[in-house]
């Protein structure tokens, strides 16, 4: 995709996105409602069509506004997968499958056999001739991912497809999916707002807003390094603090490569390790993740020692959640392991800490 732009009349759906997809890697499409991400995947097969830009699809361009190219969706041999499955109660499993083959009128020995082969895949042998109407909603998801498979196409777009699912079900299935993806090499463009689903999927992960791509790189390079606090919110960090500009203390960047702010409003201060961003410093926010905090009744000093008081406990498990009120400082969330710590109780004291190399000090927003 190269300066996509798609407009509806005064209001800009996508900004001149550009980004290429290589042969067999899965690509998430990353963001908010509204961001731009269904829009970008729906040009790609040609359900909208962009303002301006160019699409190549292998050696195919299948859309150019300057040289007036738009090749019509049902022949750019793109496979779509969605929220809604789309599978027609009335007919078997089979039929559902075998559809987009016999449209292309191929041969039924062809079309039983290639059925044959993505119902293997997905695990659905057993229920070829069962009809669609008295599957579950999993079964029904394999159903839609079959019947795109089927079609062999040269890229796969799914837009958001798990999202109707029940927890344990959706898990699942994020596993199977990108089992199937790896093991057939597809190429994959998977739309969603869950950043748990986006990371599990991905080979990149492009994060949206405002129709822009803000951010791409691998999931664990995207994880570990937002380049902005709004994208560290996005991706589960709870603790975002806005710090005061320009008034690092006591000393700010140190001999050891640290950096100390105050957080706005309060006299807490946080001492991050993590290398500061220049567009941090007019508008800087500190980003902690919950799991990076830890709690300890007993007195502790140093760097990122903070006294507080237990408001909330919710027992998760495997893990607790706490809300720690900090003395003279903002509402402070961690979740600590279960295993090997005591259950800490609502109003008891604590101390919260963490390593100044699991704090990052961001701008509130990437700019252009």
């Amino acid at each position: 995709m190269e300066n996509i732009t798609l407009a509806y009349g005064e209001a800009t759906a996508i900004d001149g996105l550009s980004v290429t997809v290589e042969d067999g890697e899965s690509l998430v499409l990353l963001g908010k409602s509204g961001c731009g991400k269904t829009s970008t995947m729906r040009c790609v097969a040609g359900l909208e069509t962009p303002t301006r830009g160019r699409i190549t699809i292998g050696d195919t361009v299948v859309f150019d506004s300057e040289r007036g190219i738009r090749m019509a969706p049902n022949k750019r041999n793109v496979g779509m997968v969605f929220q809604s499955y789309a599978v027609w109660p009335h007919r078997t499993i089979f039929q559902n499958v075998a559809f987009p083959l016999q449209q292309q009128r191929l041969p039924k020995a062809e079309i039983r056999e290639r059925v044959a082969e993505v119902l293997e895949l997905v695990g659905l042998t057993d229920y070829a001739e069962r009809g669609a109407s008295l599957l579950s909603g999993g079964q029904m998801q394999r159903v839609a991912l079959a019947r795109s498979l089927v079609m062999r196409p040269s890229v796969l777009l799914l837009d958001e497809p798990l999202s109707n699912l029940d927890a344990r079900l959706r898990d699942r299935l994020r596993v199977e999916l990108r089992d199937i993806q790896q093991r057939l090499g597809l190429t994959c463009v998977y739309v969603t707002h869950d950043q748990s689903e986006a990371l599990a999927l991905a080979d990149r992960i492009a994060l949206m807003q405002g129709g822009r791509i803000v951010q791409i790189d691998r999931p664990e390079r995207i994880y570990d390094a937002p380049s902005s606090a709004a994208i560290a919110d996005f991706l589960g960090v709870s603790n975002i603090f806005p710090c005061d500009p320009g008034t690092t203390a006591p000393t700010g960047a140190t001999a050891t490569g640290t950096t100390t702010f105050r957080l706005t409003g309060h006299a807490t201060e946080v001492t991050s390790a993590a290398p500061t961003p220049a567009g941090a410093l007019t508008a800087p926010r500190a980003c902690i993740r919950p799991e990076d905090i830890q709690l300890t009744p007993e007195p502790l000093t140093g760097a990122n020692t903070w006294p507080g008081r237990v408001d909330v406990v919710s027992f998760q498990g495997s893990y607790v959640r706490y809300r720690v009120a900090l003395k003279d400082g903002p509402d402070l969330d961690a979740i600590v392991p279960r295993r090997g710590t005591s259950l800490l109780g609502v109003g008891e004291p604590v101390w919260a800490t963490a390593d100044p190399a699991a704090i990052q000090v961001l701008p509130a927003e990437v700019t252009a």
